[in-house]
């Protein structure tokens, strides 16, 4: 379960950075139509020293003890790519529910990606008695040329 959370924090996490806005050319701008939906690129540069904590206040461990996933020592930075997000109004057996759809990005990709380790500890921070999970280093891209696409949406 801890490694799922892991996971989706790690894909989530260029959607928290910052994006630098740029003017369209005259002729960007007439070739524009009305669409639903957004595209996002973003790219997100880690300096030493970053790190990101997450818990999940809800969960209720066997223990009784709080736990932390803790990404140590980030460094490098990556960039994604063509993520489109969009709300549709005819999803479902019947097509009258709404949902989320979200198309994964055309690429990802990782510049010199690296952390000392993921952990699972009982603080924010890496401790003694944090618990190893995996290290990371990527460099290079990973591209989805099947516009695979999620759908999130509500039961009641």
């Amino acid at each position: 379960m801890m490694m799922k959370k892991a996971l989706c924090l790690m894909a989530l996490w260029p959607l928290a950075a910052a994006a630098e806005m740029s003017e369209l050319t005259e002729s960007e701008l007439q070739s524009t139509s009305g669409q639903a939906g957004v595209t996002l690129s973003a790219r997100a540069e880690f300096d030493a020293g970053t790190r990101i904590s997450y818990t999940n206040e809800d969960a209720d461990y066997a223990d009784g003890q709080d736990y932390w996933l803790v990404i140590d020592n980030i460094t490098g930075a990556i960039e994604v790519k063509g993520l489109k997000i969009d709300l549709v109004s005819d999803f479902g057996p019947t097509g009258n529910a709404g949902a989320i759809q979200w198309t994964m990005p055309d690429e990802i990709v990782f510049d010199e990606l690296k952390t000392d380790g993921l952990y699972m500890s009982s603080e924010k921070v890496k401790n003694t008695s944090s618990r190893f999970l995996m290290s990371v280093e990527m460099d290079g891209s990973l591209q989805f040329p099947a516009q695979t696409t999620m759908s999130v949406f509500a039961t009641k």
